[in-house]
Order: C-alpha cells, then sequence, then structure tokens
C-alpha cells in the first residue's frame, strides 16, 4: 500500500474522496488485503484463494475498491506537475463553463473612480461618491469530458497470473490519469492562435515574426504579449511563462539562454590590434523572463508556444476542470456474466457472457478552458509570416 494512505484518517474513503459501492464493506476489503499481501509475497497458497474468491464470491468488487484505495493517493503528486500547467477549477455540471468576473476596462464604474481605475479623491466633510459595479459572464472555450477506459482480462491470462495482473493495475490507472489531464490541458491551449509579431526590442533591433525558439524570441514574446490589450488595457509585466517547446528542443534553448553570460565584444586598441573580451550582455538578461521550458510531443520542428505561469495573472488564463462530487477517477467492475443452467449467478472472473473475459472500468470526469487566448504566444519559429 502506497505510504500516502498515511495522510488520510479514514482510509476506506479516503475522507469522502471515494465512493463505496454497495456490498462493499471495510471487513470484505481487508479479507482481500490480506490476501493479496500472502499471494504477493509468494505464497500459491493464498494466490489459489485469491483465484478462488474471484470465481466464486463478490471479491472483485472489494478488489476494485482496494485498487482505487491504491490508485487516487498517488494522484496529488501526479497533479503537482500538471499543476504547473493550467490552473484549477470545479465545475457543478456538463454545462458550458463560465467566468463570472469583473469585466469592462475596470469592472468598476461611476463618480467614485477615475479614468485610471483609481478611487476618487473624497473632499472633506463630503459623502463618498457611488460606483457601480458590473458584473458579467464570459466563456471563450470550455468542455468537460467523460473519459474511460477498460481493462479486459481472459479467463486463462487471470488464472495464470491474478496477482501480477492486479499489481500492475494501479500504475497504469495513475498514468492514463496523467496522459488524460494534460490531453485536455493541451486541447484547450491548442486553440490558441495569435502568431508572434515582429517585435522593436528596447534596444532599438527589430526581431522577426514568428521568431525562432531562442533567448531573442523568448524576450520578443514577453515584449509582444505585454503589450497586447485586454479591455483596453495593455496586459502589462507577468512575473513569469511556461514555454513549450518540441521534444528534443529544451537543451538547446537552454543553451542559447545560457550564452546570454557569454557575449564576446572586440575592442580595438591603439596600434589596431584587436582584443577580445567576454562578459554577460546586462541589457539581454534584464529583458528576459522567468521561465520554465517544458517539452511537449503536441508540438514539433521549431513551432513553440509560451503563456503566462498559472495565478500570475489578475484574471486566469488555461484552467483544468474537475466535477463536484466526481474529482477522482473510479475504477468498476463489469458483471454480464449471465447465470448457470441450475441457477445462481457465475462468478465476476468466471469469464464474460460473450467472449470469456473480465473487465475493470475505468472512468475519469475532466476537462479544461482556456478563458483568452490573448495571453498565450504561438510561434511556427520559421522566421515568416
Amino acid at each position: 500500500m502506497s505510504d500516502a494512505l498515511k495522510n488520510y484518517k479514514n482510509q476506506f474513503n479516503l475522507d469522502g474522496a471515494l465512493k463505496v459501492q454497495p456490498g462493499v464493506t471495510v471487513e470484505k476489503v481487508k479479507a482481500v488485503k490480506g490476501i493479496f499481501e500472502k499471494a504477493q509475497a509468494g505464497s500459491r497458497v493464498a494466490e489459489a484463494q485469491l483465484a478462488e474468491l474471484f470465481t466464486t464470491s463478490d471479491a472483485s468488487y472489494s478488489m476494485a475498491h482496494l485498487l482505487n484505495i491504491q490508485t487516487i493517493p498517488q494522484l496529488p503528486e501526479v497533479l503537482e506537475d500538471l499543476d504547473k500547467l493550467a490552473g484549477k477549477r470545479t465545475v457543478k455540471d456538463f454545462n458550458p463553463v463560465v467566468l463570472k468576473g469583473l469585466l469592462g476596462s475596470s469592472g468598476i464604474e461611476g463618480a467614485g473612480i477615475d479614468s485610471r481605475g483609481a478611487a476618487a479623491i473624497v473632499p472633506e466633510g463630503t459623502p463618498y461618491p457611488l460606483v457601480t459595479v458590473k458584473s458579467d459572464e464570459e466563456s471563450f472555450y470550455s468542455k468537460l469530458s467523460k473519459r474511460g477506459t477498460r481493462f479486459d482480462f481472459t479467463f486463462e491470462s487471470w488464472i495464470n497470473d491474478i496477482v501480477g495482473e492486479l499489481e500492475a493495475m494501479p500504475s497504469q490507472l495513475t498514468s492514463i490519469t496523467k496522459n488524460t489531464i494534460k490531453a485536455e490541458i493541451f486541447d484547450a491551449l491548442d486553440l490558441a492562435a495569435d502568431k508572434l509579431p515582429a517585435v522593436q526590442l528596447p534596444d532599438g533591433q527589430f526581431t522577426l515574426p514568428n521568431n525562432a525558439v531562442s533567448a531573442l524570441g523568448i524576450i520578443a514574446a514577453a515584449v509582444a504579449l505585454e503589450n497586447r490589450l485586454i479591455n483596453g488595457n495593455p496586459i502589462g509585466e507577468v512575473s513569469s511563462y511556461n514555454v513549450l517547446v518540441a521534444p528534443g528542443k529544451k537543451r538547446f534553448l537552454e543553451w542559447d539562454i545560457a550564452q546570454l553570460g557569454r557575449v564576446q565584444t572586440v575592442q580595438k586598441g591603439t596600434g589596431g590590434d584587436g582584443t577580445i573580451t567576454l562578459g554577460p550582455d546586462t541589457t539581454l538578461q534584464a529583458l528576459f523572463p522567468a521561465i520554465t521550458i517544458i517539452e511537449t510531443d503536441r508540438l514539433s520542428g521549431t513551432a513553440w508556444k509560451m503563456y503566462p505561469k498559472p495565478g500570475t495573472t489578475t484574471r486566469p488564463v488555461l484552467e483544468r476542470l474537475v466535477l463536484r462530487g466526481y474529482e477522482n477517477p473510479e475504477i468498476r467492475v463489469r458483471s454480464d456474466q449471465g447465470f448457470l443452467p441450475g441457477g445462481g449467478k457465475v462468478g465476476v472472473f468466471e469469464g464474460g457472457f460473450d467472449a470469456d473475459t473480465a473487465s475493470f472500468r475505468y472512468r475519469h470526469i475532466t476537462g479544461a478552458v482556456l478563458w483568452d487566448d490573448t495571453y498565450v504566444v504561438v510561434s511556427d519559429g520559421d522566421g515568416v509570416v
């Protein structure tokens, strides 16, 4: 069992995070857990008992619960990396997700606010001027999806290696969960299409449109993004960004960024001889933003993207969605084996009715929303419009 279970007061239902299916009890799960652990330790007797229980009782439902207990506590560590890609929002249903907030120029209007959004000066002895708070709704892109898969085992493979099949499932399900959430996040992010234009840097030089992924390209993207308008106002300085590049491009970008500290300059002496000195280009270093470089197979070749990290902007940019009450993936067992001719239902792992197979079903409700693609800089990296 995972050490992460120690973080839960109630390890049976994971402090309410795990729904307990009918017929599953603490005693049954403990019994299955005990036999399973003995089988893992190499007891052939326990392995035979486990196989017998699965074909003659409802032990499979307790095992599905046990697999949930093993899988769900591993998710916070998985989600820690994903939370660096996008924020998180809990929604109540499958309807389009709506962002309610203060919109317009500053979201507030009236005599109590000046043209720059600052509170008005109140002369001595005069009433405070009133303002009206504008509350609107916006939904740029959103989707909440029900995703799932099924693990089918043949009757023969289950009998031959029941322990191996069960041992592999928690890690497989954890991996599927991570990839599922990443797919939703990148599906949303892929809708951004506002390309990187040519940018004039503070030192006067112009960069190419769709600049290649490089230290100079990142500086250009930061300048372009921070000058884009939201409700008529520039976005302004952003403290840190995520930079997405194609697989294999991270090291090359890191090398190029490191060269900001090694710029060659040539100084002519009085006799015409030149001397070469190495030193950091402090101007470029001052312009370079804080970034995290992330490789993704959603990009290829010279293409790259850049957007603010979660929590660095007043308005959210990119968020993953979870459905209230269904925050975690869930494993269930399929039971459609039919009935014996003499009466009584066939054990769930004695084989499916059609193909003599047994199934665990994985279901995960998740999604993502890109609230405003103005915050995302996209570049083909080819240097042309």
